[in-house]
C-alpha cells in the first residue's frame, strides 16, 4: 500500500499557517525561483506545475518595481498575482518567500531604503501571510516553517538580506542585523533531519564581483560557523539574484558538507556569463531556470530545470 505524504506545518516563532496537502507521492517536492519580470510572459508556471510541487518558494526579485511609490509596488504584485499561470500555481500548492532588492524597492538597497516597512506590508499581502504570523509583528521579512514528510522533519528558514543590511565596506557591517542573527541561531538549534536556508544573494560564492555574502567576510564566516556549531543536519542553501543557475558544495575541515542551489531567473538570464566558481558541481546554467528539491525518506535530489522543464543540472545527497 502506497503511503500518503502529509505536509504538516507546525506554528512556531515566525511561521505561517498552511493547510496540509495529502498526496500519494513518495517525494516532497519544493520548487523555487527568483528574478521575475512581472510584465514579461509568465509561461514558466506551466513547466513548474508539471513537477507537481508541494510548495513554491520565492527567493527574491518576485517583481521588478524599483520604486518608493507603494501604489506602483502593489500594482506590480497584483498584476503578477492575477496572471493565469501564477493563478494555476496558487491552486497547485502553497507559496512562501522573501524579497531581494528589486522587490524590496531599489537596486542593491539595504537598511537605509526609506519605504522598507511599507514594502514589507506589500510583500506579505502578496504572499498572503496571515495577520497572526509573528513575522508580521517584527521588523524585517524573515520567516521559518516546519514540515514533516513521512519520518523526515524539514526546517525551512527564509532570511532577509535587505532590511538590516549595512552598506558594503562598513566597518563591522552586518547583513542580518543583531535580532535576526539571534533568531537564526535559535532556528538552527532544531531536531530537523533537513535544514533549508534561503535568501536573495549567494551564500558560498567567493569569486564574482556582484552581491554575495562574501562581500561581508565577518558575516560570511559567522554563518558558516553557526551552521557548524549548531550541527544542523543536511543543510541546503537556496539563493537567486544572479540570472544564472548553479549547484555548489562547501566542505568543512571536520568533514561536514553543505550545498547551495542558485536558481535565477524565471523570465530572463545572463546568457553571456563565463564566471568561474571553484565550489560549483555540475554546469553553469545560463538559460531561464527554476529549482526543484525532491525530498524522499533517505535522500534529496537537487535539480535545476530550464524553461522547457528539462533537468539541466542535478546533484544527489544522502540524508544522514
Amino acid at each position: 500500500m502506497v503511503k500518503e505524504i502529509f505536509l504538516l506545518l507546525v506554528v512556531v516563532m515566525g511561521c505561517k499557517s498552511i493547510s496540509p496537502k495529502d498526496s500519494p507521492k513518495d517525494e516532497f517536492v519544493v520548487a523555487f525561483g527568483s528574478c521575475n519580470h512581472q510584465w514579461d510572459p509568465q509561461t514558466i508556471w506551466a513547466e513548474v506545475i508539471k513537477n507537481d510541487p508541494d510548495l513554491w518558494m520565492w527567493t527574491g526579485d518576485i517583481v521588478y518595481a524599483d520604486t518608493e511609490d507603494m501604489d506602483k509596488l502593489n500594482r506590480d504584485y497584483n498584476h503578477l498575482k492575477s496572471t493565469p499561470g501564477y493563478q494555476s500555481l496558487l491552486v497547485q500548492c502553497p507559496v512562501v518567500g522573501v524579497w531581494d532588492d528589486h522587490d524590496y524597492g531599489a537596486n542593491n538597497a539595504g537598511k537605509d531604503y526609506p519605504k522598507k516597512d511599507e514594502s514589507k506590508e506589500a510583500l506579505f499581502r502578496f504572499l498572503d501571510v496571515s495577520v497572526d504570523n509573528p513575522a508580521g509583528q517584527r521588523p524585517g521579512a524573515y520567516q521559518s516553517y516546519d514540515y514533516v514528510h513521512k519520518d523526515v522533519q524539514i526546517k525551512l528558514i527564509l532570511l532577509d538580506v535587505r532590511y538590516f543590511r549595512d552598506d558594503i565596506g562598513t566597518a563591522g557591517g552586518t547583513i542580518l542585523g543583531e535580532e535576526q542573527w539571534k533568531w537564526l541561531d535559535q532556528e538552527t538549534h532544531s531536531n530537523a533531519d533537513l535544514t533549508i536556508i534561503a535568501g536573495g544573494i549567494q551564500f558560498l560564492h567567493t569569486e564574482h564581483r556582484f552581491e554575495k555574502w562574501y562581500n561581508y567576510p565577518q558575516e560570511y564566516q559567522k554563518l558558516l560557523d553557526l551552521i557548524d556549531r549548531n550541527d544542523s543536519s543536511n543543510v541546503i542553501l537556496i539563493s537567486g539574484d544572479r540570472h544564472i543557475g548553479e549547484i555548489a558544495q562547501y566542505s568543512y575541515p571536520d568533514g561536514q558538507v553543505i550545498h547551495e542551489v542558485t536558481a535565477s531567473g524565471l523570465t530572463h538570464s545572463y546568457e553571456k556569463s563565463t564566471e568561474t566558481n571553484s565550489l560549483r558541481v555540475g554546469p553553469l546554467i545560463k538559460t531561464i531556470n527554476f529549482g526543484v528539491l525532491r525530498i524522499s525518506e533517505d535522500r534529496v535530489h537537487l535539480e535545476l530545470h530550464n524553461q522547457h522543464n528539462q533537468v539541466v543540472s542535478h546533484h544527489e545527497i544522502q540524508l544522514e
